[in-house]
């Protein structure tokens, strides 16, 4: 008799336990889990030229990058950037690179003549030739003194000169009579 009992009241244990198992399991109201967000994609686009900071920017992509958004992740245009010749509206896509150009300034020609007759050759506008007939100044030179314009765009001061790889305080000295900006 004892048996029987305990063998009625485990099975007897048994159902009610199932009972509120299936209970319990129906009528869970615990909000089901959210799926987690999809990974952040990322592209690199390199700027260069009249961009306040040459570099390669990392955007997170949401589907419509225009270049506008990297020119602002750089910290804008220089003064000199010309913006007619880029489309700022433009889909980026990853790894492009996007050169701003500088914009062209039209101004008289200086005459060779009338530089080396005693006029001042302007180191913000001169050609390579006109650079180039500054006493200690060659072609590489003139060359070297035009990539530092267009990367860093119009000399404030003549002494800026001196920033120039090639050009030393000596050098400067021989010329800096015969420049302005």
């Amino acid at each position: 008799m004892k048996t029987k009992f305990l063998i009625g009241f485990g099975i007897l244990s048994m159902v009610v336990l199932g009972f509120l198992f299936l209970v319990g399991f129906l009528e869970d109201d615990t909000p089901p889990l959210e799926p987690p967000p999809p990974p952040v994609k990322k592209i690199s686009v390199y700027i260069s030229g009249q961009a306040k900071k040459i570099a390669v920017v990392e955007l997170e992509d949401n589907g419509d990058l225009k270049l506008v958004d990297a020119v602002n992740a750089v910290g804008g245009l220089t003064d000199l950037a010309d913006t007619e010749a880029v489309n700022l509206a433009e889909p980026l896509t990853d790894g492009q690179h996007i050169h701003i150009p500088t914009k062209e300034i039209f101004l008289q020609p200086q005459s060779i003549a009338s530089t080396s007759s005693g006029d001042l050759v302007n180191i913000n506008t001169a050609d390579e030739e006109q650079l180039a007939t500054l006493k200690g100044i060659g072609s590489s030179l003139a060359q070297r003194i035009i990539e530092y314009r267009e990367q860093n765009g119009a000399f404030k001061t003549i002494d800026e000169i001196k920033n120039v790889r090639g050009i030393s305080q000596k050098k400067f000295d021989v010329f800096k009579d015969k420049i302005t900006i």
